[in-house]
């Protein structure tokens, strides 16, 4: 179980990370030409958890701020428990920050279920044995279900009813550490955010819309941040309608148009490739809070 400031995060389906570490600092040659070492700044590692689209407040907001660049550091606690849901273990983390956002590859033709990868880094950590508690009560209520297929894509004034994939993407904010004494934990602050590009695919028949757009761009030179298009990767629910979530993608220009093989007497369905770069995403869930 992950709590997020108070929040339960609902079902996690792999969590990692948080172990101990210190920067090993070596001294001078001591007696016997042995060189002395101790350790100076405590970290812990970053953390990964593998989680579905019915994120809890806590964490969803944690992330959405991030997105927007109004970084919070927050508190939480995971829980891991034996098959009886009793728990064994307890490991705190204190003023973390949301380090990176993967979002997996969608895929028309997917029949799997859908997970966003999250990382955070946390200045200090706790572990301490749990009492044997059950967390059966605890677990999240069922989660909407978001399949890899469950997605459309919309792009400002171009063809996308025929994008069939969109390749895995991370959003990521690097952190800094403060310098501080040896043996100490240090405070961690947000620093550069890396926006990724998004890759796609489409059926051809909406290649000559793509193909415009591409010829005015590389070879006219229409690349202003006036050509630039706005957009959105929607998270769809089973009955491919409603909405669970989507994330926004603003100043996207194309970085790559790619098209298709042409093969003699091919029975397969003739695709192009698209690659936008995007300048700022935002991060949206209608989310349940667990």
């Amino acid at each position: 179980m992950l709590d997020v400031a108070g929040h339960n995060v609902g079902f996690v389906k792999k969590f990692s990370g948080l172990n101990l570490e210190g920067t090993v600092i070596e001294h001078d040659l001591g007696p016997e030409n042995i060189v002395k070492k101790n350790i100076g700044t405590i970290k812990p590692t970053e953390a990964s958890v593998v989680m579905g689209i019915a994120m809890g407040k806590g964490m969803y907001e944690w992330i959405k701020l991030a997105f927007d660049k109004k970084y919070e550091h927050r508190s939480g606690a995971f829980t891991a428990a034996d098959f009886d849901y009793k728990a064994t273990s307890t490991l705190t983390f204190h003023d973390a920050l949301i380090t990176s956002v993967g979002v997996p590859k969608l895929d028309g033709g997917s029949k799997e279920n859908a997970y966003f990868t999250i990382g955070f880094d946390a200045e200090r950590i706790e572990w301490s044995k749990a009492g044997g508690e059950s967390l059966k009560s605890k677990i999240a209520p069922k989660q909407k279900a978001w399949v890899a297929s469950n997605f459309k894509l919309e792009i400002d004034g171009m063809p996308t009813k025929t994008v069939n994939a969109i390749e895995a993407f991370t959003w990521k904010c690097s952190v800094v550490r403060d310098q501080v004494g040896e043996g100490q934990w240090a405070a961690i602050s947000p620093a550069k955010v890396t926006v990724p590009e998004v890759k796609f695919t489409c059926g051809y028949r909406e290649h000559e819309e793509w193909a415009k757009w591409a010829n005015e761009w590389f070879v006219k030179g229409l690349r202003l941040d006036d050509n630039e298009k706005n957009g959105r990767i929607v998270f769809l629910g089973p009955d491919q309608k409603e909405e669970l979530g989507w994330i926004d993608l603003i100043h996207c220009g194309l970085a790559k148009f790619e098209d298709a093989e042409s093969t003699a007497n091919s029975e397969s369905i003739k695709r192009f490739t698209v690659t936008l770069y995007v300048e700022e995403m935002k991060f949206n869930l209608n989310y349940t809070d667990a």
